[in-house]
């Protein structure tokens, strides 16, 4: 029979610093000033050890007595409580891992957190795992899985045409393998993933449609001017071109990111193309887009279906909401119904290298300039960290240089290549 009883136990006060109430057989009740504890104190190899129980009044005097006879059963049979619990902890949390499905999740989940990935790609990484992978082995323990059941999954993904996406998978699942190694669920010599697993070719560089000839371009911009679809979706479509920058940041612009006194388009960092740290640091300077003078008057023509307030280009399908944007295939959706190939003729991200060639060759403006406008960073040696600058004076004078060229591309009139009379060299200006 133990010394305490639940009156002594209440009665127990807390003090200055943390006590010891024996019970007996090892096992004790531990009173710190804000809680009560039971431990099992034992000694091993000569040496004193201790072993939480649980607390009190959860675990009341006749649970704790059983819990400490099971350790002194252990301790009898030759075994170290402590690190008995310790292992049994271990199969515990393997045994939540066991599957595949389950180790890429917890994988998925440590890798968002620890690369700060965006709310769009942790998505399509799982999409992807889900789509392709957990159906056909996701329910199987992470050593059973054969190469050849994984070789399957990721041919049965490039047989339908999809190369790119079948290397994106295997990338994943070497990473969710590599987590199994790493946290002790699946032995190193059981990793069979790498990255000629599947014997995929290596895919086809391709690069955004686009149009680089200027009589293509005039007509590109004609058939625009004649699109007979949604007003908002005409005015992104007119817009496309004329700022050159990506469909994400036009479509989610807002009408309180535009000064039309200043001719200014203020693009926030979280809807620029950047790592996710980079985004929600309020240290990371808006993108600055000046706006001509034909981009000012489609603005204000819409300004009053869309403003004056909230998402400029706001989805206006039924039941939508007034703060929904407008699809990210709206743009690619148009100019298909215009009758273009948007694999191989244009598509929305395409104006930019449409932008970044002619205004280079037909209007002569510094490469710098140009590239300061597409949002990219310097190239110099630690340019992105010590070269802030912006040249908005610059990119002023050349996107209405640029917006002038379209409307000239539009009438259909003969445009010359720059000699150089209106190359301005970012460093001189």
């Amino acid at each position: 029979m133990g010394q305490l009883n639940e009156l002594l136990i209440k009665a127990a006060q807390p003090r200055n610093t943390e006590y010891l109430l024996a019970d007996g057989e090892g096992l004790y009740l531990r009173v710190r000033p804000t809680a009560k504890v039971w431990v099992y104190r034992y000694k091993r190899e000569g040496k004193e050890a201790k072993l939480s129980l649980g607390h009190y009044p959860a675990l009341s005097l006749a649970a704790a007595r059983k819990k400490s006879r099971a350790e002194a059963e252990k301790l009898a049979s030759g075994a170290d409580p402590r690190l008995a619990r310790r292992e049994d902890r271990e199969r515990e949390r393997v045994a939540r891992l066991s599957t595949f499905e389950l180790t890429a999740r917890a994988w998925h989940a440590q890798a968002w957190k620890d690369r700060q990935w965006s709310a769009g790609y942790a998505e399509k990484v799982m999409r992807h795992l889900e789509l392709h992978v957990f159906p056909w082995i996701g329910a199987l323990t992470m050593e059973t899985v054969a190469p050849t059941e994984l070789v399957r999954c990721l041919h049965r993904i490039k047989d339908r045409g999809h190369l790119e996406t079948a290397q994106r998978v295997r990338e994943a699942v070497l990473h969710v393998y590599q987590y199994a190694v790493d946290i002790g669920t699946l032995p190193p010599a059981q990793n069979f993933v790498n990255n000629r697993t599947g014997g995929l070719p290596a895919p086809r560089a391709r690069h955004y449609a686009a149009i680089t000839d200027p009589a293509k371009l005039g007509q590109l911009l004609r058939d625009i001017a004649a699109y007979q679809g949604n007003v908002i979706t005409r005015a992104a479509l007119r817009l496309s071109p004329m700022l050159f920058q990506r469909p994400g940041q036009l479509r989610l612009a807002h009408w309180e990111d535009i000064d039309f006194e200043q001719k200014l388009w203020r693009c926030p960092a979280e809807n620029m193309k950047m790592r996710e740290w980079m985004k929600r640091d309020p240290r990371t300077p808006a993108h600055l887009v000046p706006l001509p003078l034909q981009a000012i008057q489609i603005l204000r023509d819409l300004q009053p279906l869309t403003g004056p307030v909230g998402p400029i280009f706001r989805s206006m399908a039924k039941r939508s909401e007034a703060t929904r944007y407008m699809s990210d295939n709206t743009i690619n959706a148009a100019l298909r119904t215009l009758g273009y190939d948007t694999r191989e003729q244009i598509t929305g991200h395409g104006f930019r290298a449409t932008a970044r060639t002619l205004v280079r060759e037909l209007l002569g403006w510094d490469r710098e300039v140009i590239e300061r406008h597409l949002a990219h960073v310097s190239d110099e040696e630690l340019g992105g960290s010590y070269d802030r600058a912006t040249h908005l004076e610059q990119r002023r004078r050349m996107i209405q240089a640029w917006a002038d060229l379209l409307d000239d591309l539009t009438l259909g009139k003969e445009v010359r290549p720059a000699q150089g009379e209106h190359f301005r060299s970012a460093k001189r200006a």
